[in-house]
């Protein structure tokens, strides 16, 4: 029945072609979202169900909030975390390598599944060019979550997003999300889409916090710009 349901889901994803940059990191990223899926291999690896925001639907930041308002929905949660003292704010990630250390070490396992031997290092080359940003949630001047994306093309992908154990029950998450999703709104970016992984990969709780913050599993045809 679970296999049916998803069937099911996914003959009826929404549908969009996404254009990577033209740059040797984005031919990067081409082979790995198309090649064939490690457990399905008749399908392509980031192709089915893509957790994607569609930048294109909001005239502005205010149109995203309200898209992602009501009752335990992300801005409710986002709104109890700025009432805490939560503020968002971008990072250079080098400055704070201990912090992001730290946060990758407050739970030996989120949602359920153990933390990979890559996050029990602290990484301390990340890098700093015009693809990759970070941002962060700060508690009294305390990094306390972060987000780092990479952005080709028409896409922005969360690359990596995690909070400190000990405050993730106030909403910080949501506050990472959407401040990210509305500063890029408020910047005029309104014809990208934001990528957050696979819907259907997902533990039911991640996947509840990515459609409470407005990501909706989608079908992918990615291909390279031309240069």
């Amino acid at each position: 029945m679970q296999l049916f349901n998803i069937l099911r889901e996914i003959r009826h994803l929404p549908k969009v072609r996404i254009e990577l940059g033209n740059e040797a990191a984005d031919e990067s990223l081409f082979r790995s979202f198309s090649r064939r899926h490690p457990r399905f291999f008749i399908i392509r690896n980031k192709t089915i169900g893509v957790g994607l925001i569609d930048c294109r639907r909001f005239k502005s930041a205010e149109d995203y909030t309200a898209s992602v308002n009501g009752k335990n929905s992300a801005a409710y949660f986002s709104r109890k975390a700025v009432r805490a003292g939560y503020r968002f704010d971008e990072i250079d990630a080098m400055n704070y390598s201990s912090a992001i250390h730290a946060i990758h070490q407050s739970a030996t396992t989120r949602q359920g599944i153990p933390m990979t031997v890559a996050y029990k290092h602290e990484f301390k080359d990340y890098p700093r060019d015009h693809r990759n940003q970070y941002f962060g949630i700060f508690k009294e001047n305390i990094l306390v979550a972060y987000l780092w994306i990479v952005r080709s093309g028409e896409v922005v992908i969360m690359n990596r997003i995690m909070g400190h154990a000990d405050h993730l029950k106030d909403g910080v998450m949501y506050l990472l999300v959407t401040a990210f999703v509305e500063q890029e709104l408020n910047a005029g970016r309104t014809d990208q889409f934001i990528m957050y992984d696979t819907m259907f990969g997902a533990t039911p709780g991640l996947r509840m916090f990515k459609e409470r913050c407005g990501f909706v599993p989608t079908r992918v045809n990615w291909e390279r710009r031309k240069v």
